[in-house]
C-alpha cells in the first residue's frame, strides 16, 4: 500500500510546549524538564485515517529570537502548520498573528490550526476557550486545546491536522 507523507510544522512563542507537544505525539513521552530546541527537531508520526496509512513529518523549531532568521528554511514543505500559544501565557497567544504573518511569508498562505496547550494549567488560564476560538474562527480555521504533559486531546488534534493534509498535495512513498 502506498504510503502519503506529510511536514507539518509546529510554531510560536519559545516554553509553550511545541517539542512536549512533539514529543507526546510522535513518541508518547513527556520531557521530564525544559530545554529550548537549537534549530529544529523533526519527529515521525505514523498512523491510519480512514484506511490509509499517512506519515506525519513534526517539525519542531526553536523560535528564540536568535534563530528567527532561518526559520522559514524549517517550515519549507509544510502542507499545514499549527500555530501553538500557552493558555497560562496571554503574550504568547498574542503573538500567534506574528507567527502567521512568517508562515505566510515562508510558505504561502497553507492551512493552519490553533493549538492552546497546558491545559492541565486550568487554574493558571490567561486566554479564554472563547477567546481563542473567536481568533481561530477569524482566521477561517478550529481551535484546539490540549495538553501535551497529561495527554488530553492531541490525537484529535493531529488527526485534523492529518485530515486537512490529506486535502493537500501529498507526498506519495511508496
Amino acid at each position: 500500500m502506498t504510503e502519503l507523507s506529510f511536514k507539518v510544522s509546529l510554531c510560536g512563542e519559545p516554553g509553550v510546549g511545541k517539542t512536549s507537544i512533539a514529543l507526546r505525539q510522535a513518541q508518547d513521552s513527556f520531557p521530564i524538564s525544559h530545554q529550548p530546541t537549537l534549530g529544529a527537531n523533526f519527529l515521525i508520526w505514523n498512523t491510519t485515517i480512514e484506511g490509509q496509512e499517512i506519515r506525519i513529518i513534526i517539525g519542531d523549531s526553536g523560535s528564540q529570537e536568535k534563530f528567527l532568521p532561518i526559520l522559514p528554511t524549517y517550515f519549507m514543505g509544510s502542507v499545514v502548520a499549527a500555530l501553538v500559544f500557552d493558555i497560562t501565557k496571554k503574550e504568547s497567544f498574542d503573538r500567534l498573528d506574528f507567527w502567521h504573518e512568517l508562515l505566510k511569508e515562508t510558505v504561502g498562505n497553507i492551512p493552519v490550526v490553533i493549538i492552546g496547550n497546558k491545559l492541565d494549567l486550568e487554574e493558571s488560564r490567561e486566554v479564554t476557550k472563547e477567546e481563542a476560538t473567536r481568533y481561530a474562527e477569524n482566521i477561517d480555521t478550529v481551535y484546539f486545546e490540549v495538553s501535551a504533559k497529561a495527554k488530553v486531546n492531541l490525537f484529535t488534534a493531529f488527526k485534523k491536522i492529518a485530515t486537512i493534509a490529506i486535502e493537500r498535495k501529498p507526498i506519495t512513498v511508496d
